[in-house]
């Protein structure tokens, strides 16, 4: 089955003419997806603050969706899967920017997901010499003894 996303977005004017992007996948399908594809960082909490503060880092590659775990960073590392963004932007042009960029690469990550189960069919190579099941290996060497 090939892999793919379905992704919904949101763009609002903020009051101080910031621009608000939100992006979510609504729907994934393929073997290795599980729409959690935006990567985060946690950042410890400062003094004074309850919450440690998450960062959007990137679009997950291929290593990423199987090294990161979704939702919650795991003990020995800072960096987490989620299935949305919220982005604010000082500019549209900014903002874009960013969103063709993030669809690029969405774009290439299913390619390589895609690639990676053509290339994940059962093949098998034979290096060396290989033996007849039918024949044992003991009558091979006493036939060469005799000789």
């Amino acid at each position: 089955m090939p892999n793919g996303i379905k992704l919904k977005t949101r763009i609002t004017i903020l009051q101080d003419g910031c621009h608000r992007l939100q992006a979510w996948v609504e729907d994934y399908a393929g073997t290795d997806m599980d729409g959690h594809v935006f990567v985060y960082q946690r950042f410890p909490s400062l003094p004074g603050e309850t919450a440690p503060d998450d960062r959007f880092v990137n679009v997950a590659s291929v290593a990423d969706l199987k090294e990161y775990p979704a939702l919650a960073p795991a003990s020995d590392g800072p960096f987490f899967r989620l299935i949305s963004i919220d982005l604010v932007f000082r500019s549209a042009a900014l903002l874009d920017r960013t969103w063709n960029l993030i669809v690029e690469d969405l774009r290439a990550l299913i390619s390589n997901l895609n690639k990676l189960e053509i290339l994940g069919t059962d093949l098998t190579i034979d290096i060396g010499q290989i033996y007849d099941s039918s024949s044992s290996l003991s009558s091979s060497s006493s036939s060469s003894s005799s000789s």
